[in-house]
């Protein structure tokens, strides 16, 4: 039976720098070697392949430097050796939802998401910490980060507090970046081929954040032409010789190849322009028989289109009728001929146009011996880099957050109509959202309402710092005091999960046909549940006697088992089973992709109705790869238990059996 120790590769989040060495090896072979360490990149052979002067390490190259760089660069490739401990007393519908709210520090959290949820990203909308010289929220220790996040929270003796980003500090731009880069390096491997991310953003940083973002994506994978990028309109703030009215957004792709363009939902499956039906008569086309199919929505009305284009009653300017907008009960064929060209010729020479929620589209028109019908070439809107100004300021985010909570709790934060807006272009049914800077938890309650509107599935993982609230503070006592008046700790993660609660109510009752996910389940940040060896010299004896036991004796049997789902990178939604076996209890996890059992005092006479029935169960799962069988370690009361089980599983096809 394999053992998995506390520091085996099975145990720690996805190894990034393997992973790329693999990547380089399966291209270059002979780049790959053995050094003192062990496997190691010969920079000879890099040069060769690539030529002399494209290999530097000089401080003369075009980009963005500053100290800690490459301290950052290595932070972000250091696996984790923590876990995400299971919290249903604080989730919604744990049983049935597939949306995750993670308390913890997003860089350990996105280290311990590689394995699970890499390449499955279609969406990642950030709205970090502005760079406003306030105390700084995430300062990094670059080598103990789970010591540094306990500390950093709270959650150990002798927990420090947050320190101040000041410009006097001589540091102020190079904190923060060294906090962004190791997250965004993390962020990108978590996107889908065809995925984006969203960052919010305002003057302080916005340059320096581009060529990060350049760095890092590729100035190629820019969605917006340097130096434009999205605007998102503000009333205006700060006095000075001008006053601040917008922030941004910068967004870039993962691979900007594979990624379809944007189109405005104005322009959706049931409009005739995507239907491709509409044509513009003229001498290269001169007679069009078209066809519009029941439910599409047109510029026109049922009536205007089953002929009833003459009389009295109707409006002709210059010749033309204007129709007002309607839609297809059952399918309607028109038809229209060149033979019309003196009728519409005037029209012809010019384009008109409506505003039709903030977008240009071409009015349909008709005339006494037919109609003339137009179609854009692309056949769709894309969104402005100038955001509608009716989707909100922090203004309205700011009123929405009281209006859930009846209370005022936090200032600025996005409203949901700008994120529901951006959702509902660039990612589609069952793709998944991420934010982990969630903050008062807009994004969640973004996904929810876009899915309400649309009958989208999107599925969101938010994570968010449990950072202290200071009731001294002026500006978090608000929050503080309703933490108290809920009696739940006060942290910024309690505020991110009571606005999911209130907001999921509130769409329910604003869409009360909508059935779709509005729960969310909750997980905790923290070290693994496996012991390390760590003797205590005074007295080896109780070391030796305590290292018996593999796993911490204060975590329950579901820390284990989603510690297993992490770092064996299934979804931590992943449908889970359990059954009582010979008494023992043992889960299915994924179909039979991993069976568990965690049960204590196995013996020999146990071991084998055990086996048996895990393998009549795993027979009846049928799943589709190879299974691997999990047992505590410590669970067998001696080793001829443990050998006879795993002789018997592996006989029946079970290789993989493993022990915690």
């Amino acid at each position: 039976m394999d053992r998995i120790g506390a520091n085996d590769a099975r145990a720690v989040s996805a190894d990034v720098i393997a992973e790329n060495i693999r990547q380089l090896k399966t291209l270059f072979p002979e780049l790959v070697t053995e050094g003192p360490a062990g496997i190691a990149v010969n920079e000879d052979v890099l040069k060769q392949l690539v030529g002399d002067q494209t290999v530097t390490d000089s401080e003369e190259k075009y980009g963005l430097n500053w100290h800690g760089k490459r301290a950052a660069r290595r932070l972000a490739l250091t696996p984790s050796t923590g876990t995400l401990r299971p919290c249903p007393d604080e989730s919604a519908d744990w049983d049935t939802t597939q949306n995750l709210m993670i308390e913890g520090d997003n860089l350990e959290v996105l280290k311990l998401l590689q394995k699970s949820y890499s390449g499955k990203v279609k969406l990642i909308y950030i709205d970090p910490p502005y760079n406003t010289g306030k105390d700084f929220v995430y300062p990094d220790n670059f080598q103990d980060s789970i010591k540094n996040y306990l500390n950093l929270t709270e959650q150990v003796e002798g927990g420090k507090k947050i320190g101040s980003n000041t410009e006097a500090s001589g540091r102020y731009h190079t904190d923060w970046l060294n906090m962004m880069y190791p997250r965004l390096r993390l962020a990108r491997d978590l996107l889908r081929d065809d995925g984006i991310i969203l960052i919010s953003i305002n003057d302080y940083e916005f340059a320096n954040l581009r060529e990060v973002c350049n760095g890092i994506f590729g100035e190629e994978n820019s969605l917006t032409e340097a130096p434009t990028t999205l605007i998102w309109q503000q009333s205006g703030t700060t006095a000075g010789h001008y006053a601040s009215a917008h922030e941004y957004i910068l967004a870039y792709a993962r691979n900007e190849a594979a990624l379809p363009f944007f189109s405005l939902s104005d322009y959706g499956e049931n409009s005739a322009i995507a239907h491709g039906a509409l044509k513009k008569i003229s001498r290269a086309n001169p007679a069009s028989e078209i066809t519009f199919p029941a439910g599409m929505e047109c510029e026109a009305t049922e009536a205007a289109f089953e002929g009833e284009i003459g009389g009295s009653e109707k409006e002709y300017i210059s010749g033309r009728m204007i129709v007002k907008a309607g839609k297809l009960a059952s399918p309607v064929t028109i038809k229209a001929g060149w033979a019309m060209r003196n009728q519409i010729l005037e029209w012809l020479e010019g384009e008109e146009t409506f505003d039709t929620k903030g977008q240009r589209v071409k009015r349909f028109f008709f005339n006494r011996e037919g109609i003339l019908w137009y179609e854009k070439e692309r056949g769709t809107v894309h969104p402005k880099t100038i955001i509608p100004s009716d989707l909100g300021t922090t203004k309205t985010g700011s009123d929405e957050l009281e209006s859930l909570f009846g209370a005022h709790v936090m200032s600025f934060p996005k409203p949901s109509s700008l994120m529901a807006w951006l959702f509902s272009y660039s990612c589609n049914n069952e793709d998944l959202v991420l934010d982990f800077f969630a903050g008062s938890g807009t994004t969640g309650h973004a996904v929810m309402t876009q899915n309400a509107a649309d009958g989208g599935n999107r599925r969101y993982i938010l994570v968010q710092l449990p950072e202290r609230l200071d009731p001294d503070n002026i500006d978090q006592k608000p929050a503080a005091d309703f933490c108290d008046k809920l009696g739940k700790p006060r942290t910024i993660a309690e505020i991110t999960k009571e606005r999911l609660r209130r907001a999921a109510k509130k769409v329910k009752e604003e869409n009360s046909l909508f059935s779709g996910d509005l729960g969310f389940r909750v997980f905790k940040l923290a070290s693994t549940n496996i012991r390390e060896w760590d003797p205590n010299p005074e007295n080896v004896s109780d070391s030796l006697l305590d290292s018996v036991e593999h796993l911490k004796t204060d975590r329950t049997e579901d820390d284990i088992l989603y510690e297993l789902l992490l770092k064996r990178g299934l979804d931590l939604c992943v449908p889970m089973e359990t059954r009582v076996i010979a008494g023992k209890t043992v889960h299915s996890i994924g179909a039979g992709t991993l069976i568990v059992c965690l049960a204590p005092g196995i013996s020999r006479d146990e071991a084998e109705p055990l086996a048996q029935g895990i393998i009549a169960w795993h027979k009846e799962l049928a799943p589709a790869g190879d299974t691997t069988c999990v047992f505590r370690d410590s669970g067998f009361v001696d080793d001829v238990a443990k050998t006879n089980l795993a002789a018997i599983l592996q006989q029946a096809g079970l290789e993989h059996v493993e022990s915690l």
